[in-house]
């Protein structure tokens, strides 16, 4: 199977056998990225001397440069009622009745609020439902409902202040509602955004030089471990061969023509960047 990686395995021997490059180019091949890239990435800029500048290949296209991607903020909501025989319901509370009428209303409400935000060309969204589960009988009243919100959050967005919104519509929500909610944080990741780097005109360049084309610079969808990189300070890009909307999914696949150009994109990017030396 051919990988990602293997652009930059075959980069290195490249650089290897290039009697006229004195430069120095390090290369990383970390764990971890899909869960998160805390014993990966978030670990190694700890270790090693931080580099000028960093490309991270995941995969963009080769007519995409990322600058940044967006967070994420995962939440569940519990509605706890009180149970009853579904003979006798006014002895209950109805957790689920409770539970959907909060997600209506986010639904109804703040949904369109959200996902009419957008940054670069992309929009922020928010998806509710993904995780369900509550009652235990067709014949009780259901004591307990539990459902889940992802909200993916834009470079110009903050998690604190999203997680914030979603809590303070919630309460505002409690006066028409019997049962009790809590809203437990299950995952929060802040959003990235090297927007005044220097590599990027570099790359750019490189790029147009090498398959003369002009790249498209936006965000990407989902967390990159270049977040690690540049909240480190260090001027990082996220661009790579292979097709995103594939990326990570059953048939994921990355064409070999795909990874011999990027080999070239990026051995003229380090010309770039050592002509400056």
């Amino acid at each position: 199977m051919i990988r990602r990686c293997d652009s930059l395995v075959l980069l290195a021997k490249k650089l290897s056998e290039a009697k006229d490059f004195h430069g120095c180019v390090e290369f990383s091949f970390t764990p971890d990225e899909e869960i998160g890239g805390l014993t990966g990435v978030n670990y190694l800029i700890d270790q090693v001397s931080k580099p000028d500048y960093a490309i991270v290949a995941e995969p963009t296209g080769l007519d995409t440069v990322w600058i940044g991607s967006m967070g994420i903020l995962q939440l569940d909501v519990i509605v706890r009622g009180i149970p009853s025989h579904a003979a006798q319901p006014w002895y209950g509370v109805n957790a689920f009745e409770d539970g959907v009428r909060e997600a209506y209303a986010l639904i109804k409400e703040l949904k369109p609020r959200i996902e009419g935000r957008q940054f670069m060309g992309e929009g922020a969204a928010i998806t509710l439902g993904g995780f369900v589960r509550g009652g235990n009988s067709r014949n009780l009243v259901p004591d307990y409902f539990q459902f889940s919100i992802d909200r993916r959050i834009l470079p110009n967005e903050d998690v604190e202040t999203a997680l914030n919104e979603l809590i303070n519509y919630m309460n505002e929500l409690r006066g028409g509602i019997k049962s009790a909610i809590d809203i437990y944080v299950v995952s929060k990741i802040e959003s990235a955004l090297n927007d005044r780097s220097r590599l990027l005109n570099k790359l750019i360049n490189a790029i147009g030089n090498v398959l003369r084309i002009s790249p498209r610079v936006g965000v990407s969808r989902v967390p990159v471990d270049t977040r690690y990189l540049q909240r480190a300070g260090i001027d990082a890009l996220t661009y790579g061969p292979g097709n995103i909307n594939s990326a990570h999914g059953p048939d994921e696949y990355v064409e070999v023509n795909d990874i011999i150009k990027s080999i070239y994109v990026y051995l003229q990017l380090i010309k770039e960047v050592y002509s400056d030396v």
